[in-house]
């Protein structure tokens, strides 16, 4: 079990380093600075991070100000914020289809423009899997159905269009 705990928070911790660089630049070693950065928490600090409330977010965690950590508001996903009152964004599959992209990376900065007018800094997608299993229900959450080379080129402006936003 604490094996688990700790791979846990280094995920989270990551994810934190990775917000923080955002502002204050990429590291050379982001593992020695999420390792060197969990050795600067106190207990409670690292339970924070494991665990949070909803807020108005599919997962949240809290703010560490005192080291820089900015909190994590996460939001679903490949198809768009959820609530009640967001865009219905075509599926991955359907802008995929086009091949398109430029219309990926129109599609990926509209989603974190609205995502970041909500207050989210991390999106849970875009959603990227090589759909092997054809009943699989989330298929069409997907970029590139079976074509792996397809997925790789059109993630790409994808993630760009959205992290352009601040997300």
């Amino acid at each position: 079990f604490l094996q688990q705990f700790k791979m846990a928070l280094l995920l989270v911790t990551v994810f934190a380093v990775a917000l923080f660089n955002n502002v204050y630049g990429v590291p050379s070693n982001p593992e020695a600075a999420a390792k060197e950065l969990c050795g600067k928490m106190t207990l409670d600090e690292k339970i924070s991070m494991l665990h949070g409330d909803r807020q108005g977010y599919v997962g949240n965690t809290p703010a560490i100000p005192r080291l820089g950590i900015p909190p994590l508001n996460l939001n679903d996903g490949p198809q768009g914020f959820r609530d009640i009152n967001s865009t219905c964004w075509p599926s991955g599959l359907a802008v995929g289809s086009t091949w398109d992209v430029d219309a990926m990376h129109a599609w990926g900065t509209a989603m974190g423009a609205e995502f970041y007018g909500k207050g989210a800094n991390v999106q849970l997608g875009p959603g990227l899997c090589v759909a092997r299993v054809p009943n699989n229900g989330r298929n069409f959450e997907y970029l590139s159905g079976e074509d792996p080379y397809l997925g790789y080129t059109l993630v790409q402006p994808v993630i760009s269009g959205i992290q352009s936003q601040g997300v």
